[in-house]
This record gives C-alpha cells, sequence and structure tokens, in this order.
C-alpha cells in the first residue's frame, strides 16, 4: 500500500497524499494500482484513477508508465524475470521522450525532515 504515514511499503510524507492513498496488487503476472478514494487522486500517464472520495477500479501498470501521487511522479520499470531495458540499467540516467527524467537527491534525510516539518505545518 501506497500512503501519507502508517505501515505501508511506500510512503511520501506531504499534504497531498491521503493516510492510506493508493494499493498495488500483482496478480496472475500482472501489477495493479487501485486509488483508495482520495481528494487528490492517484494519476496514471497523466488520467486520474477515480473521483475524489470514489475507490477506483483495478489499473493494469505496464512498462514505462507514469505514476503520480501527490507531487511525486514515478516512471514504471516492470520487467519479465530479471530482464531490463536499456533505461533501467543500474547507473544509466537517460531521458525518454515525454517522460520526466530522474533525478539524484544528494541528502534524502534532509529533504525528508524538510518534507516532514512542511506535512506537520499543514496539518
Amino acid at each position: 500500500s501506497i500512503g501519507r504515514e502508517g505501515n505501508h511499503v511506500a510512503v511520501f510524507p506531504e499534504i497531498r497524499v491521503s493516510k492510506r492513498h493508493a494499493t498495488v496488487s500483482y496478480c496472475s503476472g500482472k501489477y495493479y494500482i487501485m486509488d483508495e478514494g482520495t481528494m487528490n487522486g492517484t494519476f496514471l500517464n497523466g488520467t486520474r484513477l477515480s473521483l475524489q472520495k470514489v475507490v477506483s477500479e483495478r489499473f493494469e501498470l505496464s512498462h514505462l508508465d507514469e505514476l503520480r501521487i501527490g507531487s511525486t511522479v514515478l516512471q514504471l520499470h516492470i520487467h519479465a524475470n530479471h530482464d531490463t531495458c536499456k533505461w533501467c540499467e543500474p547507473g544509466l540516467n537517460v531521458p525518454t521522450p515525454n517522460k520526466p527524467v530522474a533525478t539524484t537527491i544528494s541528502e534524502p534525510p534532509t529533504l525528508y525532515k524538510q518534507s516532514n516539518k512542511e506535512t506537520n505545518r499543514l496539518k
């Protein structure tokens, strides 16, 4: 699960992310995502998964899909077995057309503390 706080696999500590935001599941070799009825939504390739406060249906996730939760944008790399593509070889950061470029954060703890302070200020 994905959320702003609590015991989730992925935690994004920002106010636009709900405490319980989305659920990612795996079934028969495929990954799926479902919005848990959030106010600010979960976006897959720029499309909101459901209306505000309405739990979405499951949507299949594919290689190079773009997932946005709050201000975080993730480019998904879904491969069979241990295969990789030219876009996700270790240490390789190559821009793709119309896709966001990943950046490296040099000091995640500091950034996390700043984000956490901002979240607490907004509560």
